[in-house]
Formats: structure tokens, C-alpha cells, sequence
């Protein structure tokens, strides 16, 4: 290192011959302006590489937090949305929410928009990294997505996906995630009591996917069409359905609880909202936020 030190202090034109012993080729970046390339002797001098920069998006999300993430994480934040972007998910989602984040107030932060913040309701339990979990008796988040009265909503009646990835694998009979009249609506239901996956996307009645003996995962519902739907459990196909579409319901999305008598005690750690998503698309979705939440120990 003291070597590569005295050959980065000397000045030396492109192109000048020096005595090294160093491995034929060596990659060295001085000090703020210059990159020096070793080559079998020979130094070359060459232009800077381009400054590493944020995606617009990124950028964009993190001014909009309270308290700034370290480097790492701000990373680790412009990879998800990078990836998002280039498979194409990005684009379809009114709201994408990571509430394994560092504080409280950024986990409510919708990545997609400064529009549809999560309001927490009763006080549900943040934990750093890990995610929010109601009491299973009154808290939830509230997104203030009601795809009635939203300006342009990508999330419509024949064309719809939603999901939430939870930290609890136990069985459930509450809904992790939307809202439900009594008639028709959104629920998901990761694990059933009876080991299955079940749950609404614009419909009346439940349609019960594919078995499942494990409700963590990322778990979501698709509407590509008046009569199909598909769900997906960590990005994989888990079940189609063929129950037909019913009108949206006008009342917000929300994370934790969908009725008034039926509140979630699972820990999520993420979620989103968005139009039809291919089976692609679900598989990138979820290979994203993995990376993410295995990195800060979510996942």
C-alpha cells in the first residue's frame, strides 16, 4: 500500500513507464479527481467514473422522512425501488409500504407517492426492522386508499392486486389486510384455520386457495379479469379462483383490520396496492423485498 501511495503521489504523464512488481493489472482511485490504471507496467491515466446517484424516487422518499436512514439502508431502499422499476411493478402500484423500517414515520410513508400515508389506529406495535402488529382487538393501519374516490387509481374492479408480507406463521381468522361490508370486498387470509389460503379481491364470497401451513410470507390476491383470480405466496402461484367481480366498495384500505369485529394480531412488514400483476411480476415483486428484508433481518 505504501508503494501504491508513492506511485499515486508522483506526477506522472498518461502514458509514462514505471518499475513495479505489483500484479500485472491494478485498479487504484486517487484522490478525487483521477482513476490510475497499472498495466504490465505501464500507467495510464483515465477520466473519473460517473458519480454514483440516487434514483429520482429515492431521492424523492427519503426527503420526505423524518429522520434519515444511514447509507446502508438508503442502499439498500434504492436497489427495492431500482428493482421495482425495472420489472415493470413500480409503475402499477398506487401504494407500496415497508414498515420494516427505522423509525415509526417512515414506515408509514407510501414509497409510490406523497399520498396514502399509513395512519396507525390504537396504537399498534412498531418494532425497528421488524415491521407493525396490531392487538388483535383494535389497532391497525389505515391506509386512506378508497379506490372510489381516488384520483386515478391503478387498483380498479377488473384489474386489481393486494398484499401484505407477514411475520406470523400461525393460523388466523382475521384478515391481515383490506375491507369488507358484510357483502363484498378485500380479505386475506395468509393461513386459515383450516391451513389455507382464503381471501376476496372485489367479490362477495371467499374463494379458499391452496393449502398452507405457514402464514409468513409475502401473500397476495390478483384480479386479472371479471372471473379470475389468482393468489401467490412468495411469488409463487398458490391457486387460481373464478368467483366474479362486484362493484368497489367506497372505504379505505387498511392493514390489521377490515371489519369492525375482526382485528389481525400478526406483525407485517409490508404491503402494496395496485392493478394486476403478472405472475412475473409477483415473482419480482417479492424477490425484491426479500433482499431488503433479509438484509436488515426481517426475512
Amino acid at each position: 500500500m505504501r508503494a501504491l501511495r508513492r506511485i499515486a503521489s508522483r506526477a506522472k504523464p498518461a502514458g509514462a513507464r514505471i518499475k513495479s512488481s505489483f500484479p500485472r493489472y491494478f485498479l487504484l482511485l486517487l484522490t478525487g479527481d483521477r482513476l490510475l490504471l497499472k498495466k504490465g507496467g505501464r500507467l495510464i491515466l483515465q477520466n473519473p467514473p460517473p458519480a454514483f446517484s440516487y434514483e429520482a424516487e429515492t431521492t424523492a422518499l427519503l426527503a420526505r422522512f423524518s429522520v434519515q436512514p444511514d447509507e446502508t439502508r438508503a442502499l439498500l431502499i434504492n436497489a427495492l425501488i431500482a428493482s421495482l422499476k425495472t420489472a415493470g411493478v413500480w409503475s402499477k402500484l398506487d401504494a407500496f409500504y415497508v414498515m420494516a423500517a427505522h423509525d415509526a414515520q417512515a414506515a408509514q410513508r407510501n414509497w409510490i407517492q406523497n399520498a396514502y400515508n399509513l395512519s396507525a389506529v390504537s396504537s399498534p406495535t412498531f418494532t425497528t426492522d421488524r415491521g407493525y402488529a396490531g392487538n388483535g382487538s383494535s389497532s391497525y393501519l389505515d391506509t386512506g386508499f378508497n379506490p372510489v374516490t381516488a384520483p386515478t387509481p391503478k387498483f380498479v374492479q377488473n384489474s386489481a392486486s393486494f398484499g401484505a408480507w407477514s411475520r406470523t406463521s400461525g393460523q388466523s381468522s382475521a384478515s391481515v389486510a383490506g375491507w369488507f361490508d358484510g357483502s363484498d370486498g378485500l380479505t386475506l387470509l395468509p393461513r386459515s384455520t383450516a391451513d389455507f389460503v382464503q381471501g376476496r379481491i372485489n367479490q362477495a364470497s371467499s374463494t379458499t386457495y391452496s393449502a398452507n401451513t405457514d402464514g409468513a410470507g409475502l401473500y397476495a390476491l390478483n384480479r386479472s379479469g371479471v372471473s379470475a383470480t389468482q393468489a401467490y405466496r412468495n411469488g409463487a402461484a398458490w391457486g387460481t379462483g373464478s368467483v366474479a367481480s362486484a362493484a368497489l366498495n367506497s372505504a379505505p384500505f387498511t392493514f390489521g383490520h377490515v371489519t369492525a369485529a375482526l382485528y389481525s394480531a400478526m406483525q407485517f412488514s409490508s404491503g402494496f396496492i395496485g392493478s394486476s400483476l403478472t405472475a412475473g411480476e409477483h415473482a419480482a415483486l417479492y424477490a425484491a423485498l426479500h433482499t431488503y428484508l433479509t438484509a436488515v433481518g426481517a426475512a
